[in-house]
């Protein structure tokens, strides 16, 4: 099992080195088995000002990650001045950027934590898109292991009723 950026597992699935891959797939490229719609939210720590800050200090994806390509458009597409203080891939070391007071971010619904605080339109946060979560299988290499997995995967967590009623 790897835990990697969603980019990073689609490399390893066209290089047939995994047979699944789990991937956030917000600008459809590449076609996955939708299970899960989530939000794409803003959110910083609830302790702190930091969005409060005339330079917004953001907590990021690497330059590959749609969610940081996407937030960097919305902010300039109302004009905040922002910078990119920490870029990670470990969405853990962003968290921890937030909880801290450091710095604000976009985290998926599924990634907020106890202490983090979602920024709203009315505070000067732009709507952000939702993201899709789907399955990717290799296409190489099928087994049946690998199809009852998938199927596990789906079924444990799927919401894909709310993602069909979001379209």
């Amino acid at each position: 099992m790897l835990c990697e950026p969603s980019v990073d597992l689609l490399e390893r699935i066209d290089g047939n080195e995994i047979d699944l891959a789990i991937v956030t797939n917000c600008e459809s490229k590449r076609t996955a088995e939708t299970f899960r719609r989530e939000r794409l939210l803003w959110v910083t720590s609830n302790r702190h000002s930091t969005h409060l800050e005339e330079r917004l200090p953001l907590a990021l994806g690497r330059p590959s990650c749609s969610w940081r390509r996407t937030a960097i458009e919305r902010l300039e597409s109302v004009g905040r001045p922002y910078r990119v203080l920490y870029s990670s891939s470990n969405a853990g070391a962003v968290a921890a950027a937030v909880l801290s007071g450091l710095a604000v971010s976009v985290l998926a619904e599924s990634g907020l934590r106890p202490g983090m605080r979602v920024l709203t339109a009315a505070e000067g946060f732009p709507e952000l898109p939702s993201c899709r979560v789907g399955l990717v299988r290799n296409a190489h290499d099928s087994s049946s292991l690998a199809d009852a997995l998938a199927e596990h995967i789906v079924s444990s967590l799927d919401n894909l009723s709310e993602a069909q009623a979001a379209e």
